[in-house]
């Protein structure tokens, strides 16, 4: 029995589905880090985040 292919509903493909949730969570933990540092030390600024 030949298994019918399904389309993809989007054109990214999973590897790179998976690599970029791992960048934004990367990305969420470092700002993180940086505001707990800067609230340390009574630094306080805006964090902008490039997407």
């Amino acid at each position: 029995m030949l298994k019918k292919s399904e389309k993809p509903t989007s054109n990214i493909s999973d590897g790179v589905a998976f690599l970029l949730r791992g960048a934004k969570k990367r990305r969420s933990m470092a700002i993180a880090s940086a505001k707990m540092i800067n609230s340390d030390i009574g630094v306080s600024s805006r964090l902008v985040a490039i997407k």
